[in-house]
């Protein structure tokens, strides 16, 4: 402990220098005011443009700490989907939840969901242009067409759609264009992958544009299943996108949009950490990607949504927008937790879920004062069925749904006190009803006979909550800010879909919603006429009510003493994260530019009730304590008028915990990965050739575990291998 808070103190008094060198080093120089227009000369930085407070402005006039990339950084990335954020933000770990190609485990400054379990609202919201996606199921975005990705860190809600309270990640797809364009890449690389991207935009007269966006993704597998020969760990997902703008009247735009995910992968490769615990006690495969499981090669996800969103502004002061969308998505698979041919431990899943979404909002624009009001609902049903295989002897069925109706109201007003110090007050008031049907039965092998039910119940219950947000930013010069804030994120309860009320009959009950209090005090600034940028945020959050899956005494004979452990969905915890984070770029000349973050997290429970770890040895799952990455892009014109560009990434994430368990078995140890890319493109960008490549050190590093002491069985999943690609893109 008191390394962590020696290393805790060293990253406040860094931050603590530079919040006090920034007006000596702004007022030093003599630059030139920030303007709103996103282009640059080739000595400066790109200013970039986001959306987090609901109108554009430039990233370093914004006193939220957010990360934005636009989709030329993606590209220059080799960003293939949302995971690829985790190299580029501050305290952010995001990838697919373990054994789920599709599904998403995102966490922000400590605060996340590592069990994608239906029903149980997600502590990172994320958004597909203003319409929020309720579960994590097919949350893991492949980068399509993006305009931008901005990343929120922090309690949201008095802004805009649902309230979260770890953060948001905004994806924002580009809009139709009034001219007729279009490219076409393909990629092919390691483990014969093949991949084909498609965009065509076409106006129809001056009213009406569309926009069509299509991507199909394939790859042979990274491992085997060693008894069948089928591929594991590998890619077959289609990716739809169709977008359709009409003006019918000057100020007024009805966007009407559609997309469609289909994937057919297989199943995960996962890697025993342990012996077999029964005879012949089989060894772990030496291969990490390579299975012997007897469990049916399947992992499918569909996903479906349309929106519609009129966007009226009056005049200058006022703007009005409702968006409304409807969305539903289907999961089917099988997760084998022994990996082997003998049925151990399987599990048998089938998710489908579903939302409908109205929101309205209204800004005003008004010389010093800027204001956000809204109103939210959402009517959404998660349900699914899961059949599980414990040692060939037991059979357990969990089935279920749980509908989630919410409605919110909110509003944001900030107010230039000065030419120098702006005040912002936020509130959210937000109702959500939920409503549970649980059933779990012990079964026969067919699962069609119950031998017993472990839970068999229906309940409704309601939260509310007010959520206020206030800041107070103080902008000394053009190129340097400084801001304060205090901000309250709320996530509603829930119920235990995998209820057992004969081992613990309080696992009918409700959960209660959570609460997070979070402080940030940063500052940002630039220097040489915006050729350096910097961010630096302080932040402390108070997290209460935590809903985590726990172990539990058991009383299983009925004697009056506990005699087993149950593992139980509650609220089980309240803790303390605190931490600070830089993040920032450089153009060095007019050929080379620098980007790079850097983040410390201290985590702790304050109060952890489980029959497992105590708050003292308690970790917060998927909570490093060094998180950082660095780019060095160069970038030089050719005879003819073509250019090249050479690019090397490096990203760092320290070592964590990926559940609530601390078993040293299922720690993922600190890795870094390196990436690297050289691109050519011809005079005015109609071709463009890159050689790509990817963990180009080859380092072994997981992304998620699980661990059955009940079993004795341990699995790992892991990153990709190093791999190399070559991608052609032509535009026109």
């Amino acid at each position: 402990m008191r390394t962590r808070t020696s290393r805790l103190a060293a990253a406040v008094r860094a931050w603590a220098l530079l919040a006090m060198a920034l007006p000596r080093l702004a007022f030093a120089q003599d630059a030139a005011p920030a303007s709103s227009d996103a282009k640059a000369t080739p000595a400066e930085l790109d200013r970039v443009i986001v959306t987090a407070r609901r109108r554009e402005e430039v990233l370093q006039d914004v006193p939220i700490a957010v990360t934005s990339l636009d989709g030329e950084e993606l590209k220059s990335r080799a960003a293939e989907d949302l995971s690829a954020l985790s190299a580029a933000t501050p305290n952010l770990v995001l990838y697919n939840a373990r054994a789920f190609n599709s599904a998403v485990t995102a966490t922000i400054r400590g605060v996340g969901q590592y069990d994608p379990v239906w029903g149980v609202e997600p502590a990172v919201g994320i958004y597909i242009d203003d319409v929020y996606l309720a579960r994590p199921q097919a949350a893991l975005l492949d980068i399509l067409d993006v305009e931008r990705i901005e990343v929120l860190r922090g309690p949201q809600g008095t802004l805009y759609g649902k309230n979260t309270i770890g953060g948001a990640i905004k994806y924002v797809t580009r809009a139709p264009e009034p001219y007729v364009s279009g490219n076409v890449v393909v990629t092919a690389g390691s483990y014969d992958r093949l991949d084909g991207k498609a965009l065509l935009n076409i106006p129809f007269g001056e009213t009406l544009r569309s926009r069509f966006a299509f991507g199909r993704y394939t790859r042979a597998g990274y491992g085997e299943n060693l008894i069948t020969g089928e591929d594991v760990s590998d890619r077959d997902a289609t990716v739809m996108r169709a977008t359709f703008d009409w003006l019918p009247v000057e100020r007024v735009d009805v966007r009407l949009a559609w997309d469609r995910y289909r994937d057919r992968s297989h199943v995960i490769g996962a890697h025993r950490l342990l012996a077999a615990p029964f005879p012949p006690f089989t060894p772990p495969d030496p291969g990490r990607f390579d299975v012997r499981s007897d469990a049916r090669n399947q992992d499918d996800t569909d996903s479906e949504g349309i929106a519609l969103t009129v966007d009226w502004q009056f005049d200058d002061e006022w703007r009005f927008k409702s968006v409304t969308a409807h969305r539903d998505g289907d999961s089917f698979g099988y997760i084998d937790f022994d990996t082997l041919p003998r049925t151990i431990a399987t599990l048998n899943r089938d998710f489908h879920d579903e939302q409908t979404s109205q929101e309205f909002q209204w800004q005003w624009d008004h010389g010093s004062t800027h204001a956000v009001a809204g109103l939210y609902w959402s009517d959404a049903e998660a349900a699914g069925n899961g059949r599980v295989v414990n040692g060939g002897v037991f059979f357990t069925e969990t089935s279920g749904a749980i509908w989630t109706r919410s409605g919110a109201v909110y509003g944001d007003v900030s107010w230039d006190m000065t030419a120098h110090t702006t005040a912002e007050v936020g509130l959210r008031y937000t109702h959500e009803d939920k409503r549970a049907a649980v059933i779990t039965r012990a079964t026969d092998p067919t699962f069609e006979q119950t031998q017993e039910f472990r839970a068999y119940f229906t309940d409704a219950t309601g939260f509310q909550a007010f959520s206020p947000r206030i800041a107070l930013s103080w902008k000394p010069t053009d190129v340097a800010m400084y801001y304060v804030q205090a901000t309250r994120g709320f996530k509603s309860g829930t119920y235990n879909i995998r209820a057992d009320t004969v081992a613990v009959p309080a696992s009918a009950l409700p959960l209660q919603d959570e609460t997070a209090t979070s402080y940030e005090l940063g500052a940002k600034a630039q220097w040489r006429e915006g050729r350096i940028t910097l961010d630096a945020a302080l932040f402390r959050t108070d997290y209460r009510d935590i809903q985590l899956s726990v172990l539990v005494p058991v009383d299983i004979d009925g004697d009056g003493d506990f005699d087993d452990l149950y593992g139980d969905f509650r609220n089980a915890g309240q803790g303390t994260m605190q931490g600070v984070e830089f993040q920032g770029a450089a153009r060095m000349g007019e050929h080379m530019r620098f980007v790079g973050h850097i983040a410390y997290l201290d985590t702790r429970y304050d109060e952890y009730r489980s029959a497992g770890p105590d708050a003292d040895n308690a970790r917060f799952p998927n909570a490093p304590d060094w998180t950082g990455g660095a780019s060095a892009i160069g970038t030089w014109p050719l005879p003819g008028g073509s250019t090249f560009e050479a690019r090397l990434d490096m990203s760092h994430q320290g070592t964590l915990y990926p559940t609530t368990d601390v078993n040293p078995i299922v720690r993922q140890p600190a890795h870094t990965l390196w990436n690297s890319s050289l691109t050519w493109r011809s005079p005015r960008d109609a071709w463009e050739v890159a050689l790509i490549g990817q963990n180009l050190s080859d380092k072994v590093y997981r992304t998620g575990s699980f661990w059955l002491p009940f079993a004795g069985l341990a699995t790992a999943y892991y990153g990709a291998p190093r791999t190399f690609a070559l991608s052609i893109t032509y535009s026109f």
